[in-house]
């Protein structure tokens, strides 16, 4: 965290503080080192493999923005999910969860930190959440309602405490860098999954397929479940890892964003998604508006090109083919031969015609698959007889939500590209390039997203939450940044640098 001591006061004071956290290190290491004697006796010394962990759990005491990153892997490799659902275990989410809010506030109290920017910021999300619960109010479901905004409270909580903790540059590195190594181990599992064929072993759920007979082969699922939203997650990380390959500092953090946006490149193809291929060209794209390709970044493109070129399935050009179907001059739906888009067609369809029969406050929260089958059956596109959600994000919120609902989500979202745009422009021109470059890689991730959730609805979910507030976190890294600067050159032109 950033902070000026200007008095003796309050630096006797940093002292003092100083002095308690270390007692706190102390005692926990203590507390640790009974723990794990006491374990050892019982388990056997396999509990040692425990202790790096505990180490890193005490160093977030110190630099929190360390058990962010932790959790930023967990929420992007959906770590919480796999371990408790599909292994049956306790999954570290929630105890992580807990730890960083402790941490966060005995450095609140210990340190009396208080972030710049967090309580604005912040605010946007709590205005959110009033309005959810007024969804739930007027819901006819309410028990689903509810479920649903406790899910969305939860995903909010987490996305406060990125805000709190990331305010350097240093802090927005390390959680960057976190949600790199997610993607290089997800998209690393199923490269070799698809390669080695070794579809019946699940590695420990991270290796998650699914077959489809559109395509007549497995397609990779990660740990996501469905193939669509993996490869949308897999391509924000994929221009996070290519921006990091690109202007990464350490040799060593540099070859690993290049090996993990090579993995995920691969892996988007072997999901079979054609909305996922379309997101990733226009994630790149818009990356490259921000960013002229120099050499480098010809080269690497090139590279990865030639890489996916080499495992391409043999009819993936022509199931891309298919997405010609979708031209808006096709007037009549029931001439569409894939059923994958008659029964999006569908779901849309219920969704325009919920919105216009509840304009105002919609069905309400997570209410439109309640009256799915009523709405599908008048409609007589979708054979299938179960409740569904829209396959657009936008609809969704327009049926659930209805319009003062979307008005809402879609005004926090412009301000998010607004902030960005700005704090890009800003930190491009006073030379702090470094960073300029990552809040371009973070807009064109988020674009790619919003993108995508045109004609899909998995974007509402604790990554979402976490990429809408490490975006923030960039602007408020920003805001820093330049703030620092006018106040170390107040009567003079700002000095350039390229970290």
């Amino acid at each position: 965290m950033q902070k000026v001591v200007t008095t003796e006061k309050q630096k006797h004071s940093a002292l003092l503080s100083l002095d308690k956290i270390n007692i706190i290190f102390g005692l926990v290491a203590i507390v640790a080192g009974i723990v794990i004697s006491i374990a050892a006796g019982q388990l056997g010394w396999i509990v040692l493999f425990a202790i790096p962990g505990i180490l890193i759990l005490v160093s977030a005491i110190s630099k929190p923005d360390i058990g962010i990153a932790m959790l930023m892997f967990v929420v992007f490799a959906q770590v919480q999910r796999v371990m408790s659902e599909i292994n049956g275990l306790p999954g570290p989410g929630k105890p992580l969860v807990g730890f960083v809010f402790i941490v966060i506030v005995l450095r609140f109290m210990v340190f009396n930190e208080r972030p710049i920017n967090w309580v604005t910021n912040s605010l946007l999300f709590g205005g959110y959440a009033i309005f959810l619960l007024l969804s739930v109010v007027t819901a006819d479901n309410t028990d689903t309602a509810y479920i649903e905004f406790i899910d969305v409270i939860q995903n909010l909580a987490i996305a406060s405490m990125i805000l709190f903790v990331v305010q350097n540059t240093s802090s927005l590195k390390n959680t960057v860098r976190s949600i790199i190594v997610a993607g290089l181990f997800m998209s690393a599992i199923s490269v070799i999954q698809n390669v080695t064929k070794t579809y019946s072993y699940s590695y420990f759920g991270f290796g998650g397929w699914e077959y489809s007979g559109y395509v007549d082969r497995p397609r990779m699922t990660g740990p996501y479940e469905t193939p669509n939203p993996y490869a949308q997650v897999l391509a924000v990380i994929f221009i996070l890892a290519f921006e990091r390959a690109l202007n990464e500092y350490k040799t060593a953090w540099r070859i690993v964003s290049a090996l993990a946006a090579g993995l995920i490149a691969l892996a988007i193809i072997f999901t079979d998604s054609r909305g996922g291929f379309l997101n990733f060209v226009f994630t790149v794209f818009v990356f490259f508006l921000f960013n002229r390709p120099n050499i480098p970044a010809i080269f690497i493109t090139f590279a990865v090109g030639l890489l996916i070129l080499q495992f391409l399935p043999s009819n993936y050009t022509a199931r891309l083919l298919t997405l010609f179907e979708l031209n808006p001059f096709n007037s009549n739906a029931s001439q569409l031969t894939d059923e994958s888009f008659r029964g999006r067609t569908s779901e849309n369809l219920v969704a325009w015609r919920m919105f216009l029969d509840n304009p105002v406050l919609g069905v309400g929260l997570d209410n439109y698959s309640q009256y799915y089958l009523d709405y599908s059956r008048q409609i007589g596109l979708d054979p299938r007889r179960e409740a569904r959600d829209p396959a657009s994000l936008y609809l969704q919120l327009l049926a659930n939500q209805g319009l003062l609902g979307t008005t809402i989500f879609l005004a926090l979202i412009t301000l998010i590209f607004v902030k960005l745009g700005r704090t890009y422009i800003r930190l491009d021109k006073m030379g702090f390039k470094n960073e300029a470059y990552m809040t371009s890689a973070l807009f064109a991730a988020m674009a790619g997203y919003m993108f995508m959730s045109i004609y899909k609805n998995s974007a509402n979910t604790n990554v979402f939450w976490s990429l809408v507030a490490l975006c923030l976190a960039a602007s408020q890294v920003g805001e820093n940044i330049i703030k620092q600067e006018n106040e170390t050159t107040p009567n003079s032109k700002p000095m350039k640098r390229l970290a």
